[in-house]
């Protein structure tokens, strides 16, 4: 649960509070005159049952009302204060020396909602709505790491961290714990969920935008206490649920399963995760045996601070009158008041704004399934040995996995090799280039390494840069003139070489020589180079690109010599710059340099500054090293 002061939680308890709302899209702020409405979704849990080892991104739908249009994948962080317009001497029951609330049109401190980006945006008129999500969308993408395994879980937890930007807090994990072997077939949210539900824990981000651990336990204290005045409806959809067992499936593929503690299976956790061990199972059932709560639906009233995970404490009059009574004395357990209490959880959450704040939170659970037959029926044993004996779309069978995007594919854990095979496709990879394949087009096989064998009989033509060899034999190889329109050898010598292009390789590093375009150009790879260009404007430029888009360019316009930079432009000399003419050639806005320093204070001259201290009524006199030289009083008139 987020901290708040005790002003603003103290007013969230209170019936006449009003909200204030604000929105911060990159920097810049919108106030409730451009926002309409917005909901935030979040939770502990992917599924209808508490588990551990989730990492679930919270939701942001914002309705602004404004003509202009927010940059793509912009930051939002909504905000929410409290105005203290109408606190008075009677109401307030706060330490004096604690409290720093404006005499009049004063608020609470700005609670942040949670950082988010956006994904999607539609528009009706002057009416937008933008759809985000916070940066647990960012681990989106397949792990891939320099770590050498095996490797500590902190380490991979870092690696992952410190490759996203991600802030972290309150993140313990066991140093003893450790990942064999490299997790290249999950996602780095994948491997942090992963990493989490070891630690009895769930990955969430906090509403100052950094990366959580909520940590569960049996014996956890509540985190909120709510009270029937702060809730509408609270509707019990299960038993109580509680956990005795736990159940970890490490490997479906290797049907690798570790267990512990004994119970049904209403009493059991059921969790996948990749890096379970025994012994993890072990601390698992240690911290969370005898976990309970109470499955529940509640409509309240808006408390901003809770997040996903936190404990709640809430009670519901459950009493009846004497006559309604159908238990025997001895068996009856109910409060004199009739108010019983129940603890819950929150995993599920969703917050509302529209003038007012309104906040809906559910427990779900499973309900425990109970039949008359102990025995399996034969269609579900066939269907059990199906799912067993099937293969599987996206499951690895020692590095074999099937997919629609890629049909066949085989690859190695350490991803140094990968070979795809479908329809269009036939290619074995070395890491992420391409070793052999079959190119369709050309009807032709392509190798990019070097081919060795015994023997070999080619019916063809062999063509090569370099033919290196004990002895070459043939019948006869002489020639006054050789034409052809491609020509391939190692070297070629002449007077004069013509053509519309003459490059050095046909891709990657090189130098290009064309008739039409760049006439000339040296290449690092495809898209950074620099082109001699015959006409750019109104004269001829060398022209220098970075991933593809110019980055600078030496224009010649006319008799006048351009330098041009779309980014930062640094000259650097080991003897000195110097500009023909002076300072009177440089100039910038219509003034020269000669001028601008002209019309600047000389540092003998012994005042140069003067600020005014509102607190002290000083007047204060600076010279041109900073220093104050002089103070003059000036009294309230």
């Amino acid at each position: 649960m987020y901290q708040l002061s005790a002003l603003y939680a103290d007013y969230l308890r209170r019936m006449d509070h009003q909200f204030i709302v604000k929105v911060d899209v990159d920097g810049v702020e919108y106030d409730n005159t451009v926002i309409v409405d917005f909901t935030i979704e979040n939770g502990i849990s992917p599924n209808d049952e508490f588990t551990v080892g989730a990492a679930v991104a919270s939701k942001l739908t914002i309705n602004l009302r404004m003509r202009g249009e927010i940059p793509v994948n912009a930051q939002m962080t909504p905000y929410l204060a409290i105005d203290t317009g109408n606190l008075t001497w009677a109401s307030a029951k706060y330490p004096w020396n604690e409290m720093h609330v404006a005499w009049e049109s004063g608020s609470t401190e700005w609670l942040p909602l949670g950082d988010f980006y956006i994904d999607t945006r539609t528009r009706v008129n002057n009416y937008w709505t933008y759809t985000c999500y916070d940066k647990l969308i960012w681990a989106d993408q397949p792990y891939t790491s320099l770590l050498s395994f095996p490797a500590s879980q902190r380490a991979v937890w870092d690696d992952i961290c410190n490759s996203l930007g991600y802030e972290c807090e309150d993140v313990v994990i066991d140093p003893s714990y450790s990942i064999e072997t490299a997790p290249t077939n999950l996602t780095m949210r994948q491997v942090m969920a992963n990493i989490a539900g070891c630690n009895a824990a769930s990955v969430f981000v906090s509403l100052d935008g950094k990366i959580k651990f909520k940590r569960f336990a049996a014996a956890a204290p509540i985190d909120f206490d709510m009270t029937s005045r702060d809730y509408i409806r609270a509707k019990l959809t299960n038993p109580i649920k509680t956990y005795t067992r736990i159940v970890v499936t490490a490997s479906t593929e290797d049907d690798i399963i570790y267990g512990a503690g004994s119970g049904d299976e209403g009493h059991t956790l059921s969790l996948d995760n990749t890096f379970a061990t025994q012994q993890i199972v072990n601390d698992l059932y240690a911290q969370l045996n005898g976990f309970s709560y109470q499955p529940v639906e509640m409509d309240t009233r808006g408390f901003p601070q809770l997040e996903p995970g936190d404990s709640i404490d809430f009670s519901r009059n459950e009493g009846a009158t004497w006559a309604e009574m159908t238990l025997q004395w001895a068996n009856a357990n109910i409060p004199w008041d009739g108010m019983v209490h129940y603890k819950s959880i929150i995993l599920h959450q969703t917050l509302s704004f529209k003038g007012g704040l309104k906040m809906s939170i559910k427990a779900p659970s499973k309900s425990e399934q109970r039949s008359e037959f102990v025995t399996k029926g034969p269609l579900t044993q066939q269907v059990e040995t199906i799912d067993k004996t099937a293969v599987k779309q996206g499951k690895s069978y020692y590095g074999v996995t099937t997919s629609k995007e890629e049909g066949l594919v085989i690859d190695r854990d350490d991803g140094k090799a990968k070979a795809v095979f479908n329809a269009d496709e036939l290619t074995f990879y070395k890491g992420s280039s391409k070793a052999l394949w079959f190119d369709v087009a050309n009807d032709k096989y392509k190798f990019s390494g070097t081919l060795e064998g015994v023997d070999g009989i080619f019916s063809g033509t062999i063509q090569a840069g370099t033919i290196i060899g004990g002895t070459i034999s043939g019948s006869s190889i002489s020639a006054g003139t050789i034409s052809g329109t491609t020509i391939t050898g190692g070297t070629i010598n002449g007077t004069t070489i013509t053509g519309s292009l003459i490059r050095t390789a046909a891709s990657g590093q090189r130098i290009e020589l064309s008739t039409t375009g760049k006439l000339l150009a040296a290449y690092y790879n495809d898209s950074d180079y620099i082109a001699l260009n015959p006409l750019l404007g109104s004269g001829p430029a060398l022209e220098m690109f970075k991933g593809g888009a110019r980055i600078g360019s030496l224009v010649m316009d006319g008799t006048n010599v351009w330098l041009n930079a779309q980014n930062s432009l640094v000259l650097n000399a080991g003897g000195g710059i110097s500009i023909q003419g002076g300072w009177s050639s440089l100039s910038a806005s219509g003034q020269t340099m000669e001028a601008a320093l002209a019309a600047k204070a000389s540092a003998s001259t012994a005042i140069v500054n003067v600020a005014f201290d509102n607190s002290t009524r000083n007047l204060k006199f600076y010279n041109a090293a900073g220093t104050q030289v002089a103070t003059v009083n000036i009294p309230v008139s």
